[in-house]
């Protein structure tokens, strides 16, 4: 069913202790991800994204401190002893990481390691483990799959490892895919035959993907809801065709101007101005206050909470009720 939920994110916060304090990186994110659904993740350098995923996949260290639920097939993953979280890591939840060389084992060929991946999880037989291999690696566009099982992972081009990776994720046929920047270290052209692959794969086995990314045209390009993060916390949520043609959150205007337009000419690009806050040097108020063009005296006091208007999720004093905006605010832009 399209619309059953896979996996559910509950007032999810992750810290990181040091000393006496704790000091959250991640605050109250809540998400839902559909079966067979894409849902990207997208903010500046920062903002949470990736700590989000590893807290996740259980792989934060142990300095971290991580409350709320991760609810999959009703069991909460935060609840689950390390055994129960390796048999489900890997084989029903896999994850891409941002940079395949420093992902693969550089001592061990192609081959060994995807058949690995498979007899973990699956206790096949070595030769059930090498056709699906094989499979995998065919059905991610590889060349020559075969002879590919024993070549290094040195042997091999970015985007041939990326693939690589892919085929790693989902050798065990998972129910969800999270994706960390999958295509950062890839020049465009291989960007996009990944970002297709992906697409291709979501149609062909209904896997439900997790993206992580800071690139807008990559959700423009695949995702079909989208999370707009901001300093650990959600700052708007809707589907891609709607944050696109009307974003609510001053920050998301802001992302969505930044992005160049090859349509028309402009002396210097635009840029949302300053930095994005460093965890725990915000102790009230709006996290997006200092940079916002619409603040106002109560953003520096309180931090709003996400409110709903016209379908999207906001997180913005500008919507203070359901589907109420404040106008004047908007048309100083």
């Amino acid at each position: 069913m399209k619309n059953e939920t896979v996996l559910e994110v509950r007032n999810l916060s992750v810290g990181f202790k040091r000393d006496a304090s704790v000091t959250d990186v991640v605050k109250s994110v809540d998400l839902t991800l559909k079966k067979g659904e894409i849902l990207g993740i997208v903010g500046e350098s920062g903002c949470g994204k990736s700590v989000t995923s590893m807290a996740l996949m259980g792989l934060l260290p142990n300095t971290s401190l991580v409350r709320g639920e991760i609810l999959y097939k009703d069991k909460d993953l935060l609840k689950q002893s390390e055994v129960s979280l390796r048999k489900i890591r890997g084989n029903e939840i896999a994850m891409i990481f941002q940079e395949p060389m420093t992902s693969l084992n550089p001592l061990l060929k192609i081959g060994e390691q995807l058949m690995e991946a498979c007899r973990v999880h699956t206790k096949c037989s070595k030769k059930e483990a090498k056709e699906q291999a094989v499979q995998m690696l065919g059905l991610v566009g590889m060349p020559r799959p075969e002879s590919l099982l024993g070549e290094y992972p040195h042997q091999l081009s970015g985007g041939m490892r990326q693939r690589v990776m892919i085929a790693m994720a989902m050798i065990c046929n998972p129910g969800v895919l999270i994706a960390d920047e999958p295509t950062t270290a890839l020049d465009v052209t291989i960007q996009s035959q990944i970002l297709a692959l992906m697409k291709d794969l979501n149609k062909k086995l209904n896997t439900s993907i997790l993206l992580i990314t800071h690139d807008l045209g990559v959700v423009a390009q695949v995702c079909d809801r989208v999370a707009v993060m901001y300093a650990g916390q959600i700052a708007e949520e809707g589907d891609v065709e709607s944050i696109f043609s009307s974003p609510k959150h001053p920050y998301t205007r802001g992302l969505l101007q930044s992005v160049p337009d090859i349509r028309t000419k402009k002396e210097k690009l635009f840029s949302i101005k300053g930095q994005v806050p460093k965890p725990g040097s915000i102790q009230r108020g709006c996290a997006y206050a200092n940079r916002c063009e619409f603040v106002q005296p109560l953003c520096q006091e309180e931090g709003p909470d996400l409110t709903v208007s016209s379908g999207q999720k906001v997180r913005c004093w500008l919507y203070k009720e359901e589907g109420a905006l404040i106008e004047s605010a908007i048309a100083r832009d």
